[in-house]
């Protein structure tokens, strides 16, 4: 039996050009195996920029004018955790946005799943702050 823990969950996926051959072998399956967790057609949403310098403000975008759950970052991860100030923009954006952001290829479907389902245990079970009067 297939798992369905996805079933409620929107991705976005930042799909950079630059890494052609990368996207080749990663897209369709990446795709299939977000699928094969239970996430809807309709609840992938995939964006393509030109370089790996354009991931952080593309990230951004995703954050702020979809509802995705998380990002994946479809390309080589040495060659975006290699570039610190990609790194910094995208550490960043995950405590701004309190988003989820994977990089790499199809291995990155599981990752991202796991890591919402424990946002969402903790997000369940977080005692409520009180305001002081």
């Amino acid at each position: 039996m297939i798992s369905q823990v996805a079933s409620n969950m929107k991705f976005g996926v930042v799909v950079v050009r630059e890494f052609e051959e990368y996207n080749a072998q990663n897209l369709m399956p990446l795709v299939d195996t977000l699928q094969r967790l239970g996430c809807a057609d309709e609840n992938i949403v995939i964006k393509f920029v030109p370089t790996a310098h354009d991931v952080v403000i593309a990230t951004q975008f995703m954050a702020e004018y979809t509802d995705v759950d998380g990002v994946i970052i479809l390309a080589p991860q040495n060659r975006i955790m290699g570039t610190l100030s990609i790194m910094n923009g995208i550490v960043q954006l995950q405590i701004h946005w309190n988003m989820v952001v994977e990089i790499g290829g199809v291995e990155c479907a599981e990752n991202i799943v796991d890591m919402i389902v424990l946002q969402n245990e903790m997000d369940e079970e977080a005692v409520p702050v009180q305001s002081i009067s």
